[in-house]
């Protein structure tokens, strides 16, 4: 006598389904969706709730930018840094890791490594458009013109917009393009100053000044002009500039550099957020 099959019955739960190829690759453009804009991912997969509440905080984040430009402020930098990092992986995971309907296969978690290369696309994309789109850039000094307020190698924050709507003054820090090429200097004189350079020490309009920035490690300049120059008179909408390292800087002392004209102005140096020391990390520039 033969012994009969078990006989079955329903449990109540779902059977989940095989995924489909075309459900991969929705998962995949959602994924790439919330890592540029966060919620736009959950939006298509049907997440709405989801996807309306991370693109309000996407519109929180571009706010910081504009109006409220942050990126002037090293706090504010990091804020925005880590407000965009954060909410690019949380939206990217998200997207990855949803499930399509309560009967679908849980996603495998390996999907985790697929955003890591989109999470870092998408915060390049988005954060650094919106750094230059507001009139911010990132540079690296690459001499010892201005030392001791800026070493090789630092990485500092400027501000493209700035000159455009204030004028430069005494002492002003300014990045500048000179030979098809960015620099930055310290602004000594302005159109109709004179000015004139003595055994190292520099007169404006007849009075000595004291300038605390400015060094001089070797006790002289290179050449001659470094510290005997003048009297020179500026012209009217030029600037007298100097490096803050006055043994080792080519600026307006030299006839081959010259007065600045205000066209050559690009920005205003901000603060270094990356700089030779962590505790330089943060400086204000001035």
């Amino acid at each position: 006598m033969s012994e009969s099959a078990p006989i079955s019955f329903p449990t109540g739960e779902p059977t989940p389904l095989p995924r489909s190829p075309s459900q991969t690759k929705r998962r995949i453009i959602a994924a790439l969706l919330s890592a540029i804009i966060p919620g736009t991912g959950q939006i298509l997969l049907g997440q709405r709730r989801k996807g309306q509440v991370l693109l309000g905080l996407f519109v929180v984040f571009y706010l910081g930018f504009w109006p409220l430009r942050l990126p002037r402020y090293y706090p504010g930098l990091l804020i925005l840094l880590w407000m965009s990092l954060g909410l690019t992986l949380y939206a990217t995971n998200a997207a990855l890791l949803a499930r399509n309907s309560v009967s679908s296969h849980a996603p495998s978690k390996s999907w985790i490594l697929l955003s890591v290369p989109l999470t870092y696309f998408g915060f390049n994309v988005v954060f650094t458009s919106l750094l230059l789109v507001v009139g911010f850039r990132a540079m690296e000094f690459n001499s010892n013109a201005m030392e001791p307020t800026l070493f090789r190698g630092d990485k500092f924050m400027i501000d493209r917009n700035y000159y455009r709507q204030h004028s430069c003054e005494h002492d002003d820090l300014v990045v500048m393009r000179i030979e098809d090429a960015q620099t930055v200097k310290r602004v000594i004189a302005i159109g109709g100053d004179t000015i004139e350079g003595r055994n190292e020490q520099v007169f404006l309009n007849g009075h000595l000044l004291r300038e605390q920035f400015a060094y001089h490690p070797r006790g002289g300049g290179n050449v001659p002009e470094q510290d005997n120059f003048g009297p020179i008179t500026v012209a009217a909408g030029k600037y007298f500039v100097m490096g803050d390292n006055r043994d080792s800087s080519r600026d307006s002392r030299m006839q081959d550099f010259g007065q600045v004209d205000q066209n050559a102005i690009t920005g205003r140096p901000l603060y270094i957020y990356l700089g030779d020391t962590w505790s330089r990390n943060g400086l204000k520039l001035r």
